[in-house]
């Protein structure tokens, strides 16, 4: 519902808004942490290969403390591809990420 709501009131279609909600999720963990540098470089991102690297980046380090034994929420690859491909048509949809992982934390702990 959320995801419908959204993309309502957007030029991104809904499985766009579902794609940069899950990858956002990811996002969020590297907030909890204080980690701030990949969510900066896609907020400041000036071309889509900055954002792609951050995104490839923050999942390499997302999978590594999910290896770890931290709680990170890894999105779906078809999610990841999505966005990267949404980045590279809409570079506003890096910021959008950025801005999605800094509005909505979830409590922390959930996945």
């Amino acid at each position: 519902m959320q995801t419908e709501v959204l993309a309502q009131e957007s030029r991104f279609k809904e499985e766009e808004w579902s794609s940069l909600l899950d990858v956002a999720r990811t996002f969020r963990y590297f907030v909890f942490e204080s980690k701030y540098g990949y969510v900066d470089r896609l907020a400041n991102a000036f071309n889509h290969r900055i954002a792609e690297v951050a995104v490839m980046e923050a999942l390499r380090e997302a999978r590594s403390a999910a290896d770890a034994g931290e709680k990170v929420h890894i999105p779906s690859e078809t999610h990841v591809r999505k966005v990267v491909e949404l980045m590279k048509k809409d570079l506003s949809a890096a910021k959008v990420l950025a801005a999605l992982a800094l509005a909505f934390p979830e409590k922390r702990g959930e996945e």
